[in-house]
């Protein structure tokens, strides 16, 4: 009698043990999904403050160079003035470019967080079941 229990216990240990392998699964995706948005991000967004760095320091240097060179004091003004702008103008596109890096990067992030909801929802599991 008892083998005849034991695969009929099997059975619903596996039956009770597929939603929840299924949920984990999910969960698991879910989570390297994320990992892998947030390194790609991370990496843009690193390469993108190296190339401002780059040359927000050429321009610098480049405005000490000149400021060297110069006659006079209005001469100094002119340039520091020049710089003040240049600088300023600078860092407004670079701000644009790193909310466009993290615009994407909660796009995928949100992204695959809907993809993953659909693939475990209730509704997606009797689908599955029922095919």
């Amino acid at each position: 009698m008892n083998e005849v229990r034991q695969p009929e216990k099997a059975e619903a240990l596996f039956g009770l043990a597929g939603p929840f392998a299924q949920t984990s699964w999910n969960a698991t995706h879910q989570f390297f999904d994320k990992g892998q948005s947030f390194v790609k991000m991370m990496t843009e967004w690193n390469t993108e403050v190296s190339h401002f760095l780059s040359h927000r320091f050429a321009r610098n240097d480049e405005t000490v160079g000149r400021m060297t060179k110069c006659q006079s004091l209005p001469e100094i003004f002119a340039i520091q003035s020049q710089w003040v702008q240049d600088a300023a103008d600078d860092y407004l596109k670079e701000t644009s470019k790193l909310i466009d890096v993290n615009s994407k990067a909660v796009g995928n992030l949100m992204g695959s967080v809907e993809q993953t909801e659909a693939r475990s929802s209730p509704a997606n599991a009797s689908m599955r079941a029922a095919s």
